[in-house]
């Protein structure tokens, strides 16, 4: 297919001021355009196995070609936006290197709130938007930042100004308690108001917007700001990172209510207030091990009542790979709740292979406990036999 295109007009006295660059071609993650895009700079990655290869600019001018095959535009600007917002958005690895370990889960799902979910973990994690195929400024990652600030805000909220604040501030990696304070949110406005940032970078503004409000517990509006639907949802902690924790658990709540309808407990099968977002590996050991993956996976976790998760967190009871239930009964002494736990199975739509997964690490943790508990029982049964 031949391209003519059409060159663009360079407005006059444009800045190259340091900024968020969030520049991008499609906004709507559910658009055929921009799953199918992103399905075809993946395939490109694999046949052309750009992971090992190195780069060469060849492979980026072919891929060009491939999207204006299929989506063709009137400059070739427009190809290179089509391609590089994936970049941006953390889909794609710079120079073509390869892609989110979520990517490819996120073009293979067909429901709305799960492909949105993954789409909130991507764009929190890795969204790095000055990056592009042939920029990597992945160690900035600029949804991170701002949803931080957003976090440590003392009223929970960030108003338009404050967002176009943070897209004037390009270092954010010099910047160690990773958010700026609202004294720092106020003199980075009043420095964009010197550079006239708002009119000249409406559009973009815009789009961070757009894909803000894709956010779990999350409402942004472009005239009033952002803030958090649920504050009292948001917890910080030291430990953990509270936004992916906040998408952890409204990943497992989505979950319930495509597979039952409403949020219940997985083992009771009843909808309990304060349901228990309960990790099946530990979110402790995994970040000790530096598996931010499997912390933040809600495939790790059961939605749980109080009572159940009491005895699941401590592993009095476990679960085999069909679901049914193990309990140890040198622990739990009361033979009433021995019975109704007895009762309790999780269903086979919940067993998923990566559910499974960390179940059988689970498993492990009961069996090792299980042991001691009998070795306990036997000693304190043998001193109690030599005492009589």
């Amino acid at each position: 297919m031949t391209r003519e295109f059409k060159s663009k007009k360079i407005i006059k006295d444009q800045q190259y001021d340091s900024y968020w660059k969030l520049t991008v071609e499609y906004t709507d993650i559910y658009d055929t355009r921009f799953n199918n895009t992103l399905k075809m700079i993946v395939k490109f990655i694999d046949d052309k196995q750009l992971q090992t290869n190195p780069y060469e600019k060849r492979y980026y001018k072919e891929l060009q070609n491939i999207i204006y095959s299929v989506y063709p535009k009137a400059d070739e600007a427009s190809v290179r936006k089509s391609i590089n917002q994936f970049v941006k958005l953390g889909f794609i690895l710079p120079e073509l290197k390869g892609y989110h370990k979520l990517t490819k889960k996120f073009l293979n799902s067909t429901n709305n709130d799960e492909k949105k979910d993954i789409f909130s973990t991507i764009f929190y994690d890795k969204a790095s938007f000055n990056s592009s195929v042939t920029v990597d400024e992945t160690n900035k990652r600029e949804t991170n930042f701002l949803l931080k600030t957003l976090t440590y805000h003392p009223d929970k909220k960030l108003t338009k100004n404050d967002i176009i604040a943070l897209m004037v501030t390009p270092s954010i990696n010099s910047i160690t308690k990773g958010y700026l304070t609202k004294e720092e949110l106020e003199n980075q406005y009043n420095f964009s108001k010197a550079i006239k940032f708002e009119e000249k970078k409406y559009n973009q503004i815009s789009y961070l917007f757009t894909f803000l409000n894709l956010m779990p517990n999350i409402k942004a509006d472009k005239n009033t700001g952002i803030t958090f639907i649920n504050p009292d949802d948001i917890e910080i902690d030291t430990k953990r990172d509270p936004i992916l924790y906040n998408i952890y658990k409204n990943g497992l709540k989505n979950e319930s209510k495509r597979i039952y309808g409403k949020e219940i407990c997985y083992i009771e099968k009843r909808e309990y207030k304060g349901l228990t977002c309960s990790h099946i590996k530990d979110s402790a050991v995994c970040l000790s091990e530096g598996n931010l993956e499997e912390a933040y996976d809600y495939n790790n976790g059961l939605l749980l009542s109080p009572n159940i998760d009491a005895y699941f967190d401590k592993y009095d009871i476990s679960f085999k790979d069909d679901g049914s239930i193990l309990i140890n009964d040198y622990e739990i002494m009361d033979e009433d709740i021995m019975y109704q736990l007895s009762l309790c199975k999780l269903d086979k739509e919940i067993l998923n292979p990566e559910r499974l997964k960390y179940l059988e690490w689970h498993r492990n943790k009961f069996k090792e406990k299980a042991i001691k508990s009998k070795q306990s029982y036997d000693k304190f049964m043998i001193e109690k036999e030599e005492q009589n």
